[in-house]
């Protein structure tokens, strides 16, 4: 939305009169003074022309008012008393303003012409009498002469291009900074719609990676459940049970994600899943009907940064789940070693299932982009795809700081006494 346009105070407004004003009787009285330049001042001419070149220029300083909007009216009213001998000052305020604006082809021009007009008016000085009676002594030199008004041309050029130069420097330069700010606001206000667009992205990958292995795992149990009331299986209960924890466990994170979403953007998010709590996945895979073979080794883990902590449990997770989806039922092995030495290293694989699978738990894709957007944004590396029978998921994590040894790990930590710990089936 623009500022409204205000006018400007009114002390100011009369200020703007009284110098426009002021630069009108100031004109006046070079108009007066540069009668005497014209023969018929001290002469025995005619009065009439007196009269018509006063008229002339009175009415010549009339354009000064225009100077800013119509600076080459100004320029042509000058240039006629300058060429009638009268004065060339009102040219040369013509010639400011207009210079000011100009691009650089006018601004020669314009400079080139008023040089020659005041030039033509110094030389009519100085080899004729017109000019001689109003503007030196009797008694005074033709050289003096000569080279006082030779100053005064010369000065009064080198002030009015010295004076344009700088406003229009100034005038670039306050073009410059409203371009400036302008696109300074212009990348603020994308710096925003990008950090929007990321926080979007976010949103819907946690949502993918945390509630798509929820729901996958209700689903299989949901089966898992119908299948044991069909048959009558004395398990059916627990299985029941167990899919009533998964979907608590599916609400529980949906309530999560919303409330970031209703957080402030600096306020502290929900806490995320940590690879300390990798086995919970496990655990609530195995009890949704598919064999988890894994092995999980982590060193350090409790001082990983979050980012990392909370990318490595999502990758798990979304791996499991893919798994699951593609091939239900298969034996499912995963490896996962980390520590901040080589980093990161995840695998997980499983059978190829003989024909795809073609419920709902397929997926469109999205489990291998979000896998791969994780570990892209940690610098890692990613392959995956099917080989000599098998569907693998190799990552590769860098450690991304410098984290506290195992040594100086508190003893009995779950996750802080190195070597391999074994989830068996």
């Amino acid at each position: 939305m623009e500022p409204p346009v205000t006018q400007p105070p009114p002390l100011r407004r009369s200020g703007v009169r009284a110098w426009d004003f002021g630069l009108y009787g100031l004109g006046f009285l070079f108009t007066v003074i540069g009668l005497m330049n014209l023969p018929p001042a001290w002469t025995n001419g005619s009065s009439s022309m007196l009269v018509l070149a006063w008229a002339l220029g009175v009415g010549a300083w009339v354009t000064v008012f225009f100077r800013r909007s119509r600076p080459l009216l100004v320029v042509g009213a000058g240039a006629v008393l300058a060429l009638i001998g009268s004065e060339y000052l009102l040219m040369l305020i013509g010639v400011y303003h207009a210079l000011v604006v100009a691009n650089r082809r006018r601004q020669l021009v314009l400079g080139g012409a008023a040089t020659g007009i005041v030039g033509l008016f110094w030389l009519r000085e100085i080899t004729t009498v017109w000019g001689d009676q109003a503007a030196y002594a009797a008694d005074e030199s033709a050289l003096t002469a000569a080279i006082v008004s030779g100053f005064v041309a010369l000065a009064s050029l080198a002030v009015t291009f010295g004076l344009a130069a700088l406003s229009h420097s100034q005038r670039a330069a306050d073009s410059q900074r409203a371009r400036a700010d302008t696109e300074h606001t212009l990348a603020t206000q994308l710096g925003d719609e990008l950090a929007r667009q990321a926080e979007r992205s976010e949103i819907a990958r946690e949502i993918h990676d945390g509630l798509t292995n929820k729901l996958a795992l209700v689903s299989m149990m949901s089966a898992n459940v119908e299948k044991a009331v069909v048959q009558g299986d004395p398990r059916a209960p627990g299985l029941a049970r167990e899919l009533q924890g998964q979907a608590r466990l599916a609400l529980a994170e949906l309530r999560g994600l919303v409330e970031n979403l209703r957080t402030e953007p600096d306020s502290a998010h929900a806490a995320r899943g940590s690879m300390r709590t990798v086995g919970e996945v496990i655990t609530a895979t195995r009890a949704a009907g598919t064999p988890v073979d894994a092995i999980v080794i982590l060193d350090g883990a409790h001082h990983a940064p979050e980012s990392l902590d909370s990318a490595v449990y999502r990758l798990v997770q979304e791996a499991l789940t893919n798994a699951v989806k593609h091939a239900p039922g298969r034996t499912i092995s995963l490896f996962l070693e980390a520590n901040p030495t080589s980093g990161v290293r995840l695998r997980v694989t499983n059978v190829l299932a003989a024909v795809p699978h073609s419920g709902d738990g397929r997926g469109a894709g999205a489990g291998l982009v979000g896998i791969r957007e994780r570990v892209t944004a940690l610098h890692g590396t990613l392959w995956a795809g099917p080989y000599e029978g098998e569907f693998i998921v190799d990552v590769t994590v860098p450690w991304p700081a410098p984290s506290v040894s195992a040594a100086d790990a508190p003893a009995g930590a779950a996750t802080g006494v190195p070597g391999e710990s074994r989830v068996g089936p």
